[in-house]
């Protein structure tokens, strides 16, 4: 090809190391009340419409989360701003805080939605359509309400399996 390199061969697929070089937001996703609430550290969202306002996220099919937001229906999505990743790593191991203790990390709304403290903003979602795809599932959220917050702070990126700011 004149004036560009020449692509190699196609390899075997090897998508997570192809998708490490495609830098992503970091969120917290919420959901369940109680005793039995649940909090994740996700980089699998994406806007789908806004009319209807309805965003895309991606659970591990047997994660406790996924069982979760299955059954109640609804999540909160934080988003997690320079600074909270001490909070995206806690989400994302094993020995992640449940129930009851996600109340010292998170805001409870008027509206009985969990918003961690900090972020830049946060949205609660119904779910309306569940897709099981490999060892996943796409949930995707009618978002109901908005929740602006801490807005004058950079974003937490995820890239090349690196935590970074924008």
């Amino acid at each position: 090809m004149k004036g560009k390199a020449a692509l190699e061969a196609p390899v075997e697929p090897d998508l997570r190391s192809v998708m490490r070089l495609f830098p992503t937001g970091v969120a917290v996703l919420s959901t369940g009340h109680d005793d039995e609430a649940v909090a994740t550290t996700i980089n699998s969202l994406t806007s789908v419409t806004l009319t209807p306002p309805t965003v895309l996220v991606s659970l591990q099919a047997n994660s406790r989360a996924h069982s979760i937001a299955s059954a109640t229906g609804e999540f909160c999505l934080s988003f997690l701003a320079s600074g909270q990743e001490d909070h995206a790593r806690m989400f994302a191991s094993r020995n992640k805080p449940v129930g009851r203790n996600l109340d010292r990390h998170f805001t409870t709304t008027r509206g009985g939605h969990r918003v961690l403290d900090g972020s830049l903003a946060a949205l609660h979602c119904i779910v309306t359509s569940e897709y099981p795809e490999g060892d996943h599932s796409l949930f995707l959220g009618r978002v109901t309400a908005t929740y602006p917050g801490e807005t004058g702070r950079g974003a937490l990126l995820f890239h090349q399996g690196r935590m970074g700011i924008a």
